[in-house]
């Protein structure tokens, strides 16, 4: 009987040749940034085109007389125009598909002699497009028409920090950070130099920095009387900013990045900030050119601020 005999051979991998193993993910993740706050609670007003689109306003100064006989004309009709003025700008970028060859992207190019797209195009636009959302919440803000050394000053139009000032007519008062401990007095020290002919809208608003709205947030919570849980009066759903409504008022507290390091408040009617704009803020657009053998990506964006009776604001600002 022949005999079997069972050996073992022994198996082992040469791979010094081999780069290290890395693993990528399929997605593309960006950084979120906070974009647009000042149109969503303004007058927007669209279709603007040029460089300075005048809106009209009146109000009717009237005068009450006794009844009597005949007609006695009193009072007058005013005709207000609030001016406008708009910056036009845009965005060209280039992208060269071949420049990714030599990256793990290249994974996600197609398999032609011409690559006429990017990988995660969508999210390349969604990037650009926040950030030109909130370069230009900021500009409404900061721009001022003076000169000065800062990358807001010489613009096309003045800001809300230019427009709404006590020279203008807005009632100032000095600024003082909100914290923990003092947060709903400064906010409610705003409040009560927010002029008396508007305290009847129910658009009023108190704008501030992050900053500060965390100030009012924490006092509020350190507050006795103040349940935060229940404050159906706050909002922070998926899509939307914060906001309250500062207690025992009509006044909602909105912040924006546009006053991030400004030491300011800006409170008034909300729907007294026009927001002029082309048929959309902004518009951008991806295709690819076959003669430059690139992906070219072009937005276009018109904007600008006007306010009507600043006189109807309140100023808190160093």
């Amino acid at each position: 009987m022949e005999k079997t005999t069972k050996k073992g051979f022994k198996f082992s991998y040469d791979l010094t040749a081999l780069p290290e193993y890395n693993s990528y993910g399929a997605d593309m993740l960006i950084k979120q940034v906070l974009g647009l706050t000042l149109p969503k609670y303004s007058t927007i007003r669209p279709n603007l085109k040029g460089t300075t689109e005048k809106v009209g306003w009146l109000q009717n100064d009237i005068v009450i007389q006794d009844l009597a006989c005949g007609f006695d004309p009193t009072g007058d009709t005013v005709q207000n125009l609030v001016t406008i003025d708009l910056c036009n700008r845009k965005i060209n970028q280039t992208l060269c598909p071949y420049d990714l060859y030599d990256t793990y992207l290249s994974a996600s190019l197609s398999n032609g002699n011409f690559q006429e797209e990017v990988p995660f195009a969508q999210v390349v636009i969604e990037d650009i497009n926040q950030r030109i959302a909130n370069a230009i919440e900021t500009q409404l803000w900061l721009n001022t028409t003076a000169t000065g050394a800062t990358s807001y000053n010489s613009q096309c139009f003045d800001g809300m920090l230019a427009l709404v000032t006590s020279g203008n007519g807005a009632t100032q008062i000095a600024y003082t950070a909100a914290t923990g401990s003092n947060g709903l007095d400064v906010f409610t020290k705003v409040y009560e130099n927010i002029p008396q002919n508007v305290l009847h809208r129910n658009d009023l608003v108190i704008y501030c920095s992050y900053s500060d709205y965390r100030g009012l947030i924490a006092s509020m919570r350190n507050s006795s009387y103040i349940n935060l849980f229940v404050d159906n009066t706050s909002t922070g759903s998926v899509g939307e900013e914060w906001s309250v409504m500062l207690p025992g008022s009509n006044v909602r507290v909105i912040p924006t990045v546009g006053l991030t390091n400004q030491s300011a408040y800006v409170a008034g009617p909300a729907g007294y900030v026009m927001i002029g704009m082309n048929s959309e803020l902004y518009e951008t657009k991806m295709m690819y050119d076959p003669f430059a053998d690139q992906v070219k990506i072009n937005s276009h964006f018109s904007y600008g601020i006007g306010v009507f009776d600043v006189a109807s604001f309140c100023l808190s600002k160093s």
